[in-house]
């Protein structure tokens, strides 16, 4: 190989190096699509900088951790709405406009875009949370127990 053909494969080599992914936690443009709303806060839905990439944010690490198919696909349904990944008292789902976890890829985006927080991000919350079904069959349930012991 002559030294100009080194130098081009040893560049091309680097190119190739520094352009493929590093790791299945980066971040993947792709995944926003696969989010209820996801458009609303784009890659800022799970990553603490804006334009993706780096640290995952609280819902990221979330995902990353278990909510993820083989493939790398978001997993979203009912568990994923149901969990709260910043803690400050609204669900993933409530959220992201979803409170059941129903919305499903291919789906319109759900409920009021401009209601939509960042689950991951705890001063972004809903003003109102409504209990979902199961949380008023819950309590619903709870009650009337209390109910029938103080009668």
């Amino acid at each position: 190989m002559t030294p100009r053909n080194r130098c081009t494969a040893s560049g091309l080599a680097i190119a190739l190096l520094l352009l493929s992914p590093l790791s299945p936690a980066e971040g993947r443009p792709a995944r926003v699509a696969q989010l209820p709303n996801g458009s609303v806060f784009g890659c800022a839905s799970c990553h603490e900088r804006a334009s993706g990439g780096g640290a995952l944010n609280s819902f990221g690490q979330q995902v990353d951790d278990a909510y993820l198919s083989p493939a790398g696909v978001v997993l979203w349904g009912p568990e994923l709405a149901a969990l709260d990944a910043d803690d400050d008292g609204a669900t993933n789902g409530e959220e992201l406009g979803d409170p059941e976890g129903v919305w499903a890829m291919g789906d319109p985006a759900p409920g009021d875009a401009e209601a939509v927080t960042n689950p991951g991000d705890p001063a972004s919350r809903p003003p109102d949370t409504t209990p979902t079904a199961v949380q008023s069959t819950t309590w619903s349930r709870l009650k009337m127990l209390v109910q029938s012991i103080l009668e």
